[in-house]
């Protein structure tokens, strides 16, 4: 009968141990769980993060596409803008050019009419 208790003490110290291990197994378990759980929360914040982040990109994209649009209507219309300038300047010269002609033109016309006044009052004293 000794025996017998003594195998039942031991049978009862190792199922206190058993008992012991499984609590804490089952702590650390919770341990796991709860670490596991600010994992995933942590990798939640980082993907909204992320997402927020990709919102941001497609928007300053989607700002930097607007403005080089922008630029190169600008471009465009300053290129047309510069070949209404040279048009002009060409426009410009051509007349400088013909002022000049009737300027020069103007001026033989009055050397000649002075002349022809001149021959007319000749001819009257000469009468």
């Amino acid at each position: 009968m000794e025996r017998v208790k003594n195998m039942t003490k031991k049978l009862m110290e190792e199922k206190v141990k058993a008992d012991e291990r499984i609590t804490e197994l089952e702590n650390q378990l919770e341990e796991m769980k709860l670490k596991l759980e600010q994992v995933e929360n942590e990798k939640n914040e980082l993907r909204q993060g992320c997402d927020d982040k990709d919102e941001e990109l497609e928007a300053l994209t989607a700002e930097n596409e607007q403005e080089d649009k922008l630029i190169k209507d600008m471009e465009l219309e300053i290129e047309n803008n510069i070949r209404v300038i040279e048009t002009n300047k060409n426009e410009l010269y051509n007349l400088e050019q013909e002022k000049k002609q009737k300027e020069a033109k103007h001026a033989e016309l009055d050397e000649r009419m002075k002349a022809f006044i001149q021959e007319c009052m000749e001819m009257s004293e000469a009468q």
